[in-house]
């Protein structure tokens, strides 16, 4: 079994980022705003897909200048949008969303007005739907999460091909298939467990039994997942839950370690407001009190691996960036948050629903998207020492510790 451990860089400095362009998503009364409940990004990083409480989906494009522009907006749905994604990398143009009032669609976001919906998918057993997503070895398989039960089309005929029902007890909230190993499908769910699946092979010969590779459990309700690019391709799962801890587990290639927990910070609002005030960074009220928690990132570091961060945010609207910070023993004991090395302040003044970062590419800055019904592209204010530790959870099934006389 490879080692999980190696060294780290330095603590980066933190950077105070500024809204560089803020648009509003759509207008509503005052008592009604609306919300803007996630962001998905295509796989080269130029469309953003926004879910919004209007029932809309809303698609932007990311400009020049570090902005962004909006491009359509996708109408159809009957009741609130739960979920969507860009799911396919060589298919930047196809929206997937799931909605509570029963359908999965499919929308191709270059066609014309009226024409933009190219496929809707319905059960007859599904009154709703609370996550959607494509994807397969050949990219035609759909799949939808209704109550506790995973659902399968065929996107080629847009017939369905199975329904999984004893992965899960309770409701399904998320799936996802991991980009790079495109035939490997994870569910998420109120019971709190994670599965992962091998959906590859033959489409009728799907079944939750033969195809399931492992099962995580985080004992709590499960409310986000996602994944981290590392050394070795995007091979760390993350998890969010309802008492806002957040999961890392191994999700490479080999069969005997997929599922195998790489950290785990309980309380991590807790942990992201100990991490602000100890390292002095009071913006936005962090080192106060931070309130929720947003979404998972990675960014590449020189050595090799990835540096894996866990974004936070305020009820005013200000989003910190923490690195995870190990332990040596990942399945015995919690690991904690490093020193900020991103605050975002200035753009927003409600809870940020939704993040769309990637941190190694300089032309795809953070956008944000919050129930003050602003998406918000951010650029470099100005940077600051942070100091804090210098071990950090390494993407790749690696995990980085830095000096022994860090802060613990």
């Amino acid at each position: 079994r490879r080692s999980m451990y190696r060294p780290a860089s330095n603590p980066s400095p933190c950077h105070h980022l500024a809204p560089v362009s803020t648009t509003v998503a759509a207008f509503g009364p005052q008592n009604d705003p609306c919300y803007v409940m996630s962001i998905a990004s295509s796989s080269d990083g130029k469309y953003l897909a926004t879910s919004l409480s209007t029932q809309a989906v809303k698609v932007y494009q990311r400009t020049e200048d570090g902005g962004i522009a909006a491009l359509v907006e996708l109408t159809g749905h009957g009741a609130a949008v739960t979920d969507v994604t860009i799911p396919l990398p060589h298919e930047p143009c196809t929206v997937c969303s799931s909605s509570l009032d029963g359908t999965v669609r499919l929308w191709d976001c270059r066609a014309a007005e009226g024409q933009r919906e190219v496929m809707k998918f319905v059960a007859g057993f599904a009154k709703e739907f609370a996550s959607a997503t494509l994807g397969g070895g050949n990219d035609h398989l759909v799949v939808g999460a209704q109550n506790e039960q995973v659902v399968f089309w065929d996107r080629r005929v847009g017939t369905g091909l199975e329904v999984f029902e004893d992965s899960h007890s309770e409701d399904v909230t998320r799936v996802r298939f991991q980009p790079g190993r495109r035939n490997r499908l994870f569910t998420a769910g109120v019971d709190g467990l994670a599965c992962a699946f091998d959906v590859g092979g033959c489409p009728a010969d799907i079944n939750d039994e033969d195809g399931l590779l492992t099962v995580m459990h985080t004992g709590c309700a499960i409310v986000e997942l996602g994944f981290v690019s590392g050394a070795e391709d995007d091979d760390v799962l993350w998890l969010l839950t309802g008492n806002e801890d957040a999961w890392f587990y191994n999700a490479g290639d080999d069969a005997d370690t997929i599922g195998n927990t790489l950290a785990y910070i309980p309380d991590t609002r807790g942990a992201a407001q100990r991490s602000s005030f100890a390292a002095g960074i009071h913006a936005g009220g962090l080192s106060q009190q931070v309130d929720y928690l947003v979404g998972c990132f990675s960014r590449k570091e020189p050595g090799g691996g990835s540096t894996v961060m866990v974004a936070a945010g305020t009820q005013g609207g200000a989003v910190g960036v923490y690195p995870v910070v190990a332990s040596t023993d990942p399945a015995s004991s919690p690991a904690v948050l490093g020193a900020p090395i991103a605050v975002m302040d200035g753009g927003h003044v409600d809870i940020v629903r939704a993040m769309a970062w990637r941190p190694d590419n300089a032309a795809e800055p953070p956008v944000t998207g919050s129930e003050d019904s602003r998406v918000c592209a951010w650029g470099e204010r100005k940077a600051v020492d942070s100091g804090g530790d210098g071990r950090y959870i390494q993407a790749g099934g690696k995990i980085g510790r830095g000096d022994e006389g860090g802060r613990r």
